[in-house]
């Protein structure tokens, strides 16, 4: 099996944009944010569509987004948290590249998240025990990768080498 992109996914703060970046450079592929690419679209940053639309909205316009990325080929895509929830977002990736789900520990991704403003879900609670519940939510949808990885205690250079090492002879 060839991949035509790497799909990084995983909760707030795991270290997708980091990771993605770096495995971008050193596969000379395009490093896709699609966050950023919905902002832009939108003309707002994501916590005011939160704010204006809601995250029904929200998420459809995430789809749409995806959609479009992943009908090309040589990127490291970097998704949004809540971006593996929907059935078809998943076949997509799945039906478009790799599936690397980046995790971490509770404590680590609340000590990763801590103070930043601009992620409207843990806008009015960042504790561990809302992490936690979000993540149980969440773990169904994380599970469906081809790969997990672990970044608690792991520098980005290593996480990157452990795609890699996955990934050799796919790409």
């Amino acid at each position: 099996m060839t991949f035509k992109n790497i799909f990084l996914t995983g909760f707030m703060g795991c270290g997708k944009t980091s990771v993605g970046q770096v495995l971008a450079q050193q596969l000379g592929w395009s490093f896709v944010d699609l966050d950023q690419i919905i902002v832009a679209e939108a003309g707002r940053s994501i916590k005011e569509i939160f704010a204006d639309q809601g995250e029904p909205y929200f998420r459809e316009l995430e789809s749409k987004m995806l959609e479009q990325v992943a009908a090309r080929a040589g990127q490291v895509v970097s998704t949004g948290g809540g971006v593996v929830i929907a059935p078809a977002n998943r076949a997509n990736m799945h039906g478009n590249g790799c599936i690397v789900n980046l995790t971490a520990s509770v404590e680590t991704i609340a000590q990763r998240v801590s103070g930043d403003s601009e992620r409207p879900l843990l806008a009015d609670d960042a504790s561990v025990l809302k992490i936690r519940t979000m993540l149980e939510v969440r773990e169904q949808f994380y599970a469906d990768a081809d790969i997990r990885i672990d970044t608690t205690g792991k520098d980005v250079a290593a996480v990157a080498k452990e795609v890699l090492d996955y990934s050799k002879g796919s790409l």
